[in-house]
């Protein structure tokens, strides 16, 4: 007799229990009745924001004790299908529900979704052991059986719901107080919200010390997963002195990392700002994946691919909860950045490319920006994007192999705005790959974008610095979503990093390294725009030249074709060194060629 059959009598079941069995056991038939005879109990419903958290206790669960591995628990659920099927059916109605028949079926899910094994990222220790779920803040996690559901519906209104169990495909349809709401929920629509966890406070963290961690998870469903009821795993990170408005580092992890580690330094935590960041499931290199991942449905040729698109659940997940971080602190969005590291520093310039609305500056430590050109990490691409030669479309209709080509999309759309992108390779980076890093840096000289690059030998270490010589890990200027900055290009300063092959150009050098810019004292209106320019204390040479470009304006919009008059006045001497006319290209990007700068300073003048 198996542990879900066993009867205490000391119990004595009711007349009505036997009724029931033997009404379930002539129901199911064959030699699974024993495994389906009992029920689902202790449903209950939370609302919250949109979403709807059910939970309940699981018919004999495979796993009961308080503790166990992270590696273990994963290996149950490996072998949960061996011998039997069990799943939990969700049924949600208008009405009290006393009979399933004829319901929808909104969800069918195994057994074990009260444990949390993502925490640790997809690498876990053999050490890690294994969390459980907490559903409402302030108290403890679920019980070892509970099963949990998120359902985010569609509309407004008050909604009943009941779980049932099956086994091998044959369910028990049987409907008790137990496993039905008696009492409908409330419901409104939205995203739901994330759930606190845990709150940590360690002696040191990412080198800060005293921070207080905050973790949080959150039952993503679509536009931010492909499947509803997605539980992944957020971080707050509170600096012992937070800044009022603190700016956002949304942090992305690197190959092997998780939402605590793994994205290079824990940025301008000395300037107050607030940490951010999650899991990366799947490994799309933070950018997106197939919406038929997870859902069932077959995806192992181009036809199957070719059913559905990609779609940035990675990315419009990590920007919904930047909106709901801001909702709980203080928070100026106008300075949110974005950092990572390899697979983080791939997806660090991929966000601040496709929503610079969001980011007003990104640094990218040896990443990926052409997918179909990283020598070894294609295949994993291929496994959220499908074979480039499929052709399986972005949401957009875009190829997406061209979407998330930060080169492609540069070049394709040179009049959106970014923010400043810092980013470094290693020239002998064989992982990664070399000539995709210089097709960037071109595609953002031959665009006019801001960007600093440095290269070197240090292969995947080669980490990326700030701009004013601001070391690696605190952004020494206020640059913002909602302020104008220069774009350099054409440094005379500049090093080369060659075509594209490892033994050809300088074996390591910059570009933009030596130049800066002040935003205090920025000008821009509708018929002018002036900014202070230099070189810093550093730079080889105490002048030079480079061509500036104004970018991401807010009143100063020149249209194609227009001719502005502008000048180069050095701070050092109060006298114009220079002087001359502009005109709007095609898209308005109005460029002054062969500005002199200098470790004295430069206030550059444009108007009509």
């Amino acid at each position: 007799m198996s542990r879900a059959m066993r009867i205490s009598m000391k119990a004595r079941p009711s007349r009505t229990f036997w009724v029931t069995f033997l009404f379930v056991v002539t129901s199911l038939g064959g030699g699974d009745y024993l495994l389906a005879a009992e029920q689902v109990s202790q449903l209950k419903a939370r609302h919250k924001a949109g979403q709807t958290l059910l939970t309940w206790q699981e018919v004999d669960s495979p796993v009961t004790q308080e503790l166990i591995s992270v590696m273990a628990l994963e290996k149950i659920r490996a072998s949960l299908d061996r011998d039997r099927k069990v799943r939990y059916r969700i049924y949600r109605s208008r009405q009290q529900i006393t009979s399933v028949k004829g319901l929808e079926l909104i969800a069918e899910v195994p057994p074990l979704t009260g444990w949390n094994t993502d925490y640790y990222g997809v690498f876990p220790k053999p050490n890690d052991g294994a969390l459980r779920y907490v559903v409402e803040e302030g108290q403890a996690p679920v019980p070892p059986g509970t099963g949990i559901y998120a359902h985010n519906p569609k509309d407004a209104g008050k909604a009943y719901y009941a779980v049932t169990v099956a086994v091998n495909g044959k369910e028990n349809t049987t409907i008790t107080q137990e496993n039905a709401l008696q009492s409908p929920t409330d419901e409104i629509v939205g995203q739901g919200p994330p759930i606190l966890q845990h709150m940590t406070k360690p002696e040191r963290f990412q080198y800060i010390e005293n921070a207080a961690l905050y973790h949080y998870v959150r039952w993503e469903s679509p536009p931010h997963s492909s499947v509803p009821s997605k539980p992944f795993d957020y971080l707050v990170a509170i600096p012992p002195k937070l800044a009022k408005p603190a700016s956002v580092g949304i942090h992305l992890h690197a190959w092997g990392g998780s939402l605590n580690d793994g994205y290079g330094w824990w940025y301008n935590a000395e300037k107050g700002a607030i940490l951010i960041a999650s899991n990366q499931i799947p490994y799309d290199w933070w950018t997106g994946y197939h919406e038929l991942l997870w859902t069932g449905q077959p995806l192992a040729t181009k036809v199957d691919w070719n059913k559905g698109v990609v779609r940035a659940y990675s990315q419009r997940r990590m920007l919904s909860f930047l909106d709901w971080v801001a909702t709980k602190w203080e928070l100026d969005l106008k300075r949110t950045f974005v950092a990572g590291s390899s697979m983080g520093g791939s997806g660090s310039s991929m966000l601040a490319i496709r929503f610079p609305d969001h980011i007003a500056w990104a640094i990218s430590w040896v990443g990926v920006h052409i997918p179909s050109k990283t020598p070894q990490f294609i295949d994993s691409y291929a496994a959220v994007y499908g074979k480039p030669e499929w052709g399986v479309p972005f949401e957009d209709g875009t190829p997406v192999w061209d979407y998330f080509d930060d080169t492609w999309y540069l070049r394709r759309h040179p009049e959106r705005e970014i923010g400043f992108i810092t980013f470094s390779n290693g020239k002998n980076d064989g992982a990664i790959g070399w000539s995709q890093a210089v097709d960037f840096y071109r595609a953002l000289q031959e665009t006019k974008r801001p960007h600093l690059f440095v290269w070197g030998q240090d292969g995947h270490g080669q980490r990326a610095v700030m701009p004013h010589g601001g070391g690696e890990r605190v952004m020494p200027i206020d640059i913002r979503v909602d302020q104008s900055l220069p774009a350099f290009t054409r440094c005379r300063l500049d090093d080369s990093p060659g075509t594209g092959e490892p033994d050809d150009g300088d074996p390591a050098g910059q570009i933009n390294l030596y130049l800066y810019w002040e935003t205090a004292d920025i000008v821009d209106k509708a018929d002018q725009w002036e900014i202070t320019v230099g070189l810093i204390d550093e730079a080889p040479k105490d002048r030079s030249t480079v061509d500036v470009t104004p970018r991401r304006p807010q009143a100063f919009k020149p249209q194609p074709g227009d001719t502005f008059k502008w000048t180069n006045t050095s701070l050092r001497d109060k006298k114009v060194i220079q002087y001359g006319k502009a005109i709007a290209d095609k898209w308005g990007l109005l460029t002054l060629e062969g500005v002199v700068v200098s470790k004295g300073r430069n206030r550059v003048k444009i108007a009509k």
